[in-house]
């Protein structure tokens, strides 16, 4: 019987997320020039959501740091 593995979260930086966000923009991009534009405007639609989500993050992180000093 397998030992259960423990779920081990690695926080993820936004320099990490920027990265994915960038390389799911070009398969976007490749999407569209294959002819695939509903598929590539939802993909974008949710790469817009997760930059909006992004900027949520950072502007928190920010006012974190801004209350601790």
């Amino acid at each position: 019987m397998p030992k259960k593995q423990t779920a081990t979260s690695a926080a993820a930086t936004a320099a990490d997320i920027e990265r994915s966000i960038l390389t799911l923009n070009k398969m976007a991009e490749r999407l569209w020039g294959d002819g695939r534009e509903t598929e590539a405007k939802a993909l974008l639609e949710a790469l817009d959501a997760l930059n909006r989500a992004l900027d949520r993050i950072r502007i928190g992180e920010s006012r974190r740091v801004v209350t601790l000093h």
